[in-house]
């Protein structure tokens, strides 16, 4: 009889304790939380933005016209429909018979330049940004220069006159007068932040519909990188890294910068920003609106709703557990161990 109570009353303590020993063993650890990015918050990119909704009204109606029939207008937006379709060689074979002075609108604009990028017609396209990017004079670095930077990185490569982790694409960057602006003003009087913005978008307009190798592109997204982390976030630095390496995926120095960054990161517990969500995929024909001018559909191949057998459902197995705490389930298990116990002390008597 001492012995059941003895055992009877182990149990009860260790039932009272049990609260406490899960304390112990989960990790009541600070949750992970996000930087706080007031200065300069990275924005989700558009790389292959819809059609506007009255250029994707007249190429249907473009495509509904015999091509003998076509003004000079109706063929600049057969061109814009080869450009969402990434069939560049035909939009710019279109684009040189056209008078370009007449792209205003700034989606078509941006399909000109995107032409352009992709072949590699980078005069071409600075001659066009110069004319067509407005300039901010009082702004200590504009979006038109970073664009025309990273316009001249590319035509030097072109060239063979760019070194590699030598040019600096962005020179404003290695200014000395950079650690002299003021870090925590607001980000309307923030020069830093100016030129963090010149440069973000900047990359918006080499971006679209661009997801190929680029050795250029991933050094300009390393040294905005680099100076997100001198200058602003650990966030933002990882980002931009990882736009890096998306260009040009077997540089080892960036891939060093990503690690330590990111173990840093780790150590203030901050939670990064989903690259792939930020950056965007790129999809083929997501916006594909051409009719029978591009492609005829043979009708008798065509899967209809009745030549469709679904597959047969899957029984789900179910769950005769619910979901139960963990404090709780140890409990029952010590309670059921405890009445084990007894069991076998009176069976053994």
């Amino acid at each position: 009889m001492k012995n059941l109570i003895k055992y009877l009353l182990c149990a009860v303590v260790i039932l009272m304790n049990s609260d406490s020993l899960i304390g112990q063993v989960i990790d009541y650890s600070k949750p992970p939380s996000q930087e706080n990015t007031y200065l300069f918050k990275v924005l989700k990119y558009h790389r292959q933005p819809a059609p506007p909704k009255y250029m994707k009204s007249r190429i249907a109606e473009v495509n509904t016209i015999p091509t003998s029939k076509w003004t000079a207008q109706d063929s600049l937006f057969y061109a814009y429909e080869n450009v969402h379709l990434e069939e560049f060689e035909m939009a710019l074979s279109i684009f040189s018979r056209v008078n370009i002075d007449t792209i205003q609108e700034p989606h078509a604009q941006m399909l000109y330049r995107t032409t352009l990028q992709s072949l590699e017609r980078y005069e071409m396209l600075k001659k066009f940004n110069e004319k067509n990017i407005p300039d901010d004079p009082t702004s200590v670095y504009s979006i038109k220069q970073a664009v025309l930077d990273l316009n001249n990185a590319y035509i030097a490569y072109k060239r063979k006159t760019y070194i590699p982790d030598s040019t600096l694409i962005f020179p404003i960057l290695e200014n000395a007068a950079l650690e002299k602006m003021n870090p925590k003003k607001s980000p309307n009087k923030n020069k830093l932040v100016e030129i963090a913005f010149a440069i973000d978008s900047a990359f918006r307009h080499f971006t679209v519909l661009h997801d190929e190798k680029d050795y250029v592109l991933s050094q300009a997204f390393e040294e905005m990188g680099d100076f997100q982390r001198d200058y602003f976030y650990l966030t933002n630095a990882l980002f931009y890294y990882a736009g890096s390496r998306h260009y040009y995926v077997t540089d080892k120095l960036v891939i060093e910068k990503y690690n330590k960054v990111a173990k840093e990161m780790s150590e203030y517990n901050y939670i990064s920003i989903s690259f792939k969500n930020k950056f965007g995929k790129i999809i083929n024909n997501r916006y594909r609106m051409n009719t029978e001018l591009n492609e005829s559909i043979d009708s008798n191949n065509l899967v209809t709703p009745a030549d469709y057998t679904a597959p047969p459902k899957k029984k789900g197995q179910k769950d005769y557990l619910p979901w139960i705490d963990n404090s709780i389930l140890i409990m029952i298990i010590l309670g059921l161990a405890l009445v084990f116990v007894l069991f076998f002390m009176k069976t053994k008597k």
